[in-house]
């Protein structure tokens, strides 16, 4: 019996310190029944209460960072790096700025704030930075790095409130040149919640950094100064904007009810006043008769209540109310890991607060690193009259749903009568078939998994000299019905057609079925359009590689929890994974290529192999760390994917290589979707390499020649 029929659709939108922990409570309770998908703009959620120690150089990336790839793998979920755009909330549905649209039985949005320039005008020429959401602050503090570089340094931050102050003072901090700062709002240091004690500090901290306080409202913003409704203008380099929150525009454009201020209204258990199937959270959100200003801290405290609600609303249980503190703790950084404490009346300047801070917030966001265990055990919660305990067929009894099959025909085909073979004209009297089956990659969007898959499957149409025609495909989704089958189905398909369409490439015929094991089954046909073939390799080739090596061990790291990868390198593997080989092969035939192969499964020493058994040759390499998607050695050492231990029996015994050799493992990696690997006349090097750099701005991978025939089939030169 199948242990999780997906029936309901759990939306999370934006990686907020609530959303996330919800994640984190999936990572340790499974609900049977529930599908969760993850929405976000970016691969990891920054914590802002660790930014200020960033940008002071006290913490690195990955310390302050939430890797939300890394957490839905865990919390069984899926993410799908995009943006929403418009919500539909009488269809329960979402529409994305890149993707197939989403529908949600369940949502919770958390998508924080944007800095409110709405009376602001700004200068197409002004450098203006938004101070939120905080992590494009982060991303744009290479460019301030460059303007204080060229010794501009006048700043205005825009905006009077601590977070100001706090943001100045890690600015002192971060540069050795001296910054003239000064902090401009309509009021300064306006919080009800700070005493007249930490007030008094914080401006005389802020004096004895030689930053000044000016009140003002500003109305717009040049290249070279700051004009305020007074007329008054101020000189400056660059401009920070931390004024008062706003929220994005498809929220601002939707029916949830708002309050007067224009953010979502919510009542005492998080939930929409006119929409009892979505939560919102955060700086979105404001609470029905408990206005509260717009933190981080109220963020984390909302995400304690609303992972506890998702919980208890999805299974049928009575939901808990938040109750929003009137006051709380502040601890702002100044500056020499100092930091200001302010609680109701109390108010102290210590390094021992800034070791306070330090604890807390490191406590927060390391609920969210994972070390290397996969297998947390979960206890198991079921969906609110949940009572699909029936045997599930198998053959054709799985397939999936008639209706979402028809609808989705329906709107990227002409096939009325939905015809059950296609009619394929080909120009040749010989076609080229080849048959790929690739099992779904845990948490990946489906879409890119489409594409994946037919990159994979194209390599070997490419590789015999064909192009692609026309193909058939099955999918295998996972039990699930109603908006979740639409998913995986309409990802799948969207994904897979956006290759195919670059092709002109016809999908003749297809299968759907419902499976424990998501995955795809491609079958291309092709036309042959150059000779190609393994016997044509010649003693002096080069041997080249279209792009590097290593999806196979590092997706194993990667999902191990490995804390050697972080959310970047993941984004290098899913591009290298997304990478077609199509020009690389164009390039090569262009410069007389007639011998080439695509390394997948088996590795790079089999596919080499084939090549020199064919050819009758032996081949000597030489590589090195360029050869690999992520330089660092420890990771190819230390993991393995599960096909590396056959790759290593099959094919070792042919390859002379030092047992010291620090790339040894590579010779077995199992890739997906890998590069191609192709023969190249030494007289042809310059014109493949320059044709081939025209296009990608670097050069192929030389990796070494054949030789003639000798002992073993592949010698490593140290």
């Amino acid at each position: 019996m199948l242990e999780n029929n997906f029936t309901k659709q759990l939306v999370l939108i934006g990686g907020g310190h609530a959303n996330v922990q919800v994640l984190k409570k999936l990572c340790m309770n499974r609900i049977k029944g529930l599908h969760t998908v993850l929405i976000s703009e970016s691969y990891e959620a920054t914590y802002s209460g660790m930014t200020p120690g960033y940008i002071h150089k006290d913490f690195s990336k990955e310390e302050i960072s939430i890797d939300l790839q890394r957490l839905c793998f865990n919390a069984g979920a899926t993410f799908i790096k995009d943006k929403v755009v418009k919500i539909e909330t009488n269809n329960q549905k979402l529409e994305l700025q890149n993707f197939y649209s989403i529908n949600y039985d369940l949502l919770s949005i958390n998508t924080g704030s944007i800095s409110n320039s709405k009376k602001i005008s700004l200068e197409n020429s002004s450098k203006c930075f938004f101070v939120k959401p905080i992590s494009v602050l982060v991303k744009n503090l290479g460019k301030i790095d460059q303007i204080i570089k060229n010794k501009k340094n006048k700043i205005v931050i825009i905006g009077g409130g601590v977070a100001s102050y706090e943001l100045a003072f890690s600015l002192v901090k971060r540069y050795e040149e001296p910054l003239k700062i000064t902090i401009l709002g309509k009021k300064i240091l306006g919080e009800k919640n700070l005493n007249q004690k930490t007030k008094n500090k914080l401006r005389a901290i802020a004096k004895n950094l030689g930053i000044k306080e000016y009140l003002g409202e500003v109305v717009s913003i040049s290249e070279t100064n700051l004009t305020l409704k007074n007329g008054e203008k101020i000189d400056c380099n660059f401009s920070l904007l931390s004024t008062g929150a706003n929220i994005d525009m498809w929220l601002l454009e939707s029916n949830l009810n708002k309050d007067e201020s224009g953010f979502i209204a919510v009542d005492k258990y998080l939930l929409s006043t006119n929409y009892k199937n979505i939560f919102v959270t955060g700086d979105a959100c404001s609470i029905e008769n408990n206005i509260r200003a717009k933190s981080g801290v109220m963020a984390v405290r909302q995400g304690e209540i609303l992972k506890e609600n998702i919980f208890l609303k999805i299974t049928g249980k009575k939901l808990i109310k938040f109750r929003p503190q009137k006051n709380w703790l502040y601890l702002i950084g100044t500056y020499k890991n100092y930091a200001l404490l302010n609680y109701f009346f109390l108010s102290f300047h210590g390094r021992w607060c800034w070791k306070l801070k330090v604890w807390i917030d490191k406590n927060f966001i390391n609920k969210f690193k994972f070390t290397e265990n996969q297998n947390m055990t979960k206890k198991n919660f079921e969906l609110e009259n949940s009572k699909d305990n029936k045997m599930y067929c198998q053959g054709c009894g799985s397939k999936v749903s008639k209706s979402t099959l028809v609808n989705y025909i329906k709107k990227i085909d002409n096939n009325v009568d939905l015809r059950d073979s296609s009619i394929i004209n080909n120009n040749s009297s010989k076609i080229l078939q080849t048959i790929d089956h690739i099992k779904l990659f845990s948490s990946l969007n489906p879409f890119d998994f489409g594409k994946i898959s037919y990159l994979h499957s194209q390599n070997d149409i490419l590789a015999a000299g064909g192009v692609v025609k026309s193909l058939s495909v099955s999918l295998g989704i996972p039990f699930s019905r109603n908006f979740i089958e639409k998913f995986y189905l309409e990802y799948f398909m969207e994904g897979i057609k956006s290759e195919a369409n670059k092709d002109e490439c016809l999908i003749s015929s297809g299968h759907s079925y419902q499976s424990r094991e998501s995955g795809i089954t491609l079958t291309l046909n092709g036309e042959i359009k150059s000779n190609s073939s393994k016997n044509s390799a010649r003693e002096g080739d080069l041997i080249y590689l279209s792009k590097p090596l290593g999806t196979g061990y590092l997706l194993a790291a990667y999902f191990n929890n490995s804390e050697m990868l972080s959310s970047n390198d993941f984004e290098k593997i899913i591009k290298s994974l997304m990478k077609g080989n199509l020009f690389a092969v164009n390039s090569a035939r262009s410069s007389g290529c007639h011998t080439m192969t695509d390394i997948s499964g088996y590795g790079l020493s089999s596919h080499l192999i084939d090549i020199c058994h064919s050819s009758d040759l032996s081949s000597r390499l030489i590589i090195n760390k360029n050869i690999l998607i992520n330089s660092n050695l420890d990771l190819l050492k230390i993991f393995q994917s599960t096909g590396f231990e056959n790759n290593y029996k099959s094919t070792s015994k042919y390859i002379e290589i030092s047992e010291k050799h620090p790339l040894k493992n590579i010779l077995y990696d199992p890739q997906t979707n890998g590069p191609m690997l192709m023969a190249i006349e030494r007289k042809n090097k310059e014109k493949f390499e320059n044709y081939f750099s025209d296009k990608f701005d670097n050069k192929p991978i030389l990796i070494g020649r054949f030789v003639n025939k000798s002992k073993k089939i592949i010698y490593v030169d140290e």
